[in-house]
């Protein structure tokens, strides 16, 4: 659960002692109109999405992908997914791709089948 408390000016101060404006829309990543509730702004404050792609080779868990880029993962945070798995690297990319997703928890090792990219879902920074 996220800790807010509204201070002067219409800011509010998010557990991470950030100060963002109640409007956040504009900072917010999308995850895209098959994924509602992710990445969208409520309550002056981005709900998770799913972070850039990582290889196979480069992480084994979302806690780790996550952390790689600066962020934390969210168990089942993401339209109650953990993790989005792809085939390859390239159709991760694809903004239309969506991939097979995937539940569990963060430090689990990620269930790559014959995929070697995956999306996890992290915490948003701005």
């Amino acid at each position: 659960m996220r800790c807010r408390s509204l201070i002067l000016f219409s800011f509010l101060t998010a557990c991470s002692a950030r100060t963002v404006d109640s409007d956040c829309d504009s900072m917010c990543q999308l995850a895209g109109p098959d994924y509602p509730g992710v990445g969208e702004c409520k309550e002056g404050v981005c709900t998770p999405t799913y972070a850039e792609c990582s290889a196979m080779g480069d992480v084994s868990t979302c806690a780790e992908a996550c952390e790689a880029q600066g962020s934390s993962c969210v168990a089942n945070g993401c339209g109650g997914f953990t993790y989005r798995i792809f085939y390859d690297m390239e159709f991760c990319e694809a903004p239309d791709a969506i991939g097979t997703k995937l539940g569990g928890e963060c430090d689990e090792l990620i269930d790559w089948q014959v995929n070697e990219a995956v999306k996890c879902c992290c915490e948003q920074e701005y």
